[in-house]
């Protein structure tokens, strides 16, 4: 009796692993034709760094708003997308913690108003410099006149804004652009007027 039980459990552990090993040929068959088929290439990874990830966590409407100013043209003259490191140079560790090292771009001029900040022709020179290492001088006298007149009074934020969904000059039609200029000397001018 001993031995019918044995070879009845020894029959049953040899049903049961003919079965496992039965699945798992099948299982494996499976995973070969699906490897084979053509829907394998969504699941490849391509080995490309964002330079933006860390940023566009926070500033994702900007990444947007200067692929809007920054985008096409700029990708076929650099060869390359714009990142935001390209302007934004010295940004560190702490950025989150009141962004003091972050290169900010604000409106600036060489002489007092109301609602801009006052610095030197210097000051201004150095603050448009991130713009004019694409944007030539030769290509912006060319552009516009007024590239000329206002290189050492103004920085490029006081007229253009690649963050804006239309980025000021830029985006704005010629009287747009007009209102602009009048908004600013005529600010100039009531300062001037009131001392």
């Amino acid at each position: 009796m001993g031995n019918i039980k044995l070879a009845i459990v020894m029959m049953l552990k040899f049903i049961l692993s003919s079965c496992l090993y039965g699945y798992s040929l099948h299982a494996v068959a499976d995973t070969s034709a699906i490897e084979a088929s053509p829907q394998t290439t969504r699941h490849e990874v391509t080995l490309t760094r964002d330079k933006d990830y860390k940023c566009i966590q926070c500033h994702k409407d900007s990444k947007e708003t200067l692929l809007g100013s920054h985008g096409e043209e700029a990708h076929k003259s650099l060869g390359r997308d714009v990142n935001c490191v390209d302007c934004h140079v010295s940004i560190g560790p702490d950025h989150r913690e009141g962004a003091p090292q972050v290169t900010k771009f604000s409106s600036a001029q060489s002489q007092a108003g109301h609602e801009k900040v006052q610095l030197d022709p210097e000051a201004i020179l150095k603050a448009n410099s991130q713009c004019t290492d694409c944007h030539q001088p030769p290509e912006l006298r060319e552009y516009s006149w007024t590239h000329d007149v206002h290189a050492k009074n103004l920085t490029c934020s006081n007229c253009h804004d690649v963050h804006a969904s239309d980025a000021k000059v830029l985006g704005l039609e010629r009287k747009g652009r007009i209102k602009l200029c009048v908004d600013c000397h005529s600010d100039m001018t009531q300062l001037k007027e009131e001392k």
